[in-house]
């Protein structure tokens, strides 16, 4: 809105300079004063700040100009509707009745005067119209845009919120496990430790009067310690997660990292029995997708990337597409073929296809078991 008064004020000004000067041929000193006197309170009203002081500045130009165009030079009064269209405009959205006092000053204007008047004071009524009408837009859309700011920045903070309260929620789970673990220990082996003991101990001090007896204790000192170590081999099985959880979760956990240290929207799925999957193969399988990842954030202009695990009839498949701008020609690099030598080691094969963005599928077959 200023920029366009501003720009208005210029044109208008240089129009009345050109009327004053050439039209009248009355130039002088004067005139040269006045005019440098009302570009002096247009530019006070933009240096000063506050709403109020810069109603007062445009006030005294008007006031000026309506001086000057009734005791020095009649052409002073094309330079009052803008003006004064400015000075409405500082009180906020738009005032269809503001043309009715730009043309009051109409009865004192002799000549062709009025015309030039009427049809300047039209115009760039109009043109405030218009301004208001895009300034009102431009506040609505930035009112929209502080309140979008505002709900993200509350959306981030409870985004923290709730990761700090996952990671609260892992550590409280983590200890959890380990009271359970040291409580399971405690309660199950460590009694039947203890019993062992005591059996040893009572054998070893009869063994020299009662051997019968003594052989006895130590035939259930060892009955004792099989329990125990079999109930440790149990815990531990009971405790220590699936191959496939590992391998995957292992994955998920690289393709999310790779995510939040790009940028890239990363997502990944699995399906089929990924129990079959050996530990050899899900490391393959882990060092394919990761390197198939690092080379789409470097290379591929993508803004996000997909990993699919799937095992097949006879196949494992990984699959890494990402939407970047792909490539006719694939040219094999380190990376590529580093992944075709680990993925052949297992009678495994690398396929590359840059058409739609850039897919990298890594095909491994596998043995069902019966």
């Amino acid at each position: 809105m200023e920029l366009w008064m501003v720009g208005n004020k210029i044109i208008l000004l240089a129009y009345v300079i050109g009327q004053t000067y050439f039209g009248a041929g009355t130039a002088n000193k004067i005139l040269v004063l006045l005019f440098l006197v009302h570009i002096a309170l247009s530019l006070l009203a933009y240096i000063v700040k506050g709403l109020r002081l810069r109603q007062t500045a445009i006030s005294l130009d008007l006031l000026f100009l309506l001086f000057c165009a009734a005791k020095v030079q009649p052409e002073f009064a094309l330079l009052v509707p803008l003006s004064w269209y400015e000075l409405v405009s500082l009180g906020g959205g738009y005032k269809p009745w503001a043309l009715i006092p730009a043309l009051l000053p109409l009865p004192v204007l002799k000549d062709v005067m009025p015309s030039h008047y009427i049809f300047i004071a039209v115009l760039t009524f109009f043109n405030y119209a218009l301004m208001s009408s895009f300034s009102g837009r431009a506040d609505r859309q930035e009112e929209r845009l502080d309140k979008q700011r505002e709900d993200m920045q509350r959306l981030a903070a409870q985004l923290n919120e709730r990761q700090e309260f996952m990671r609260a929620s892992e550590y409280m789970a983590k200890l959890e496990e380990r009271n359970r673990l040291s409580q399971e220990i405690h309660d199950g082996i460590g009694h039947a430790m203890t019993g062992a003991l005591i059996q040893m101990e009572a054998a070893k001090t009869l063994l020299s009067i009662d051997p019968a007896k003594a052989g006895e204790l130590l035939q259930n000192a060892i009955g004792i310690s099989k329990e125990g170590i079999e109930s440790i081999r149990s815990t531990l099985k009971s405790t220590k997660p699936l191959t496939e959880q590992l391998g995957f979760s292992r994955m998920q956990a690289g393709v999310e990292e790779f995510g939040r240290r790009t940028g890239m929207l990363t997502s990944i799925v699995h399906a089929g029995s990924m129990e079959l999957i050996t530990p050899l193969q899900w490391k393959i399988l882990h060092e394919n997708v990761l390197e198939a990842l690092t080379n789409a954030g470097k290379y591929s202009g993508a803004t996000a990337v997909h990993v699919e695990i799937r095992v097949l009839n006879r196949y494992i498949r990984a699959v890494v597409a990402d939407n970047g701008r792909g490539s006719g020609k694939i040219v094999k690099g380190l990376g590529l073929l580093g992944m075709e030598e680990r993925t052949a080691a297992v009678h495994g094969t690398v396929i590359a296809d840059g058409e739609d963005g850039f897919t990298v599928t890594t095909l491994i077959p596998y043995e069902k078991k019966s």
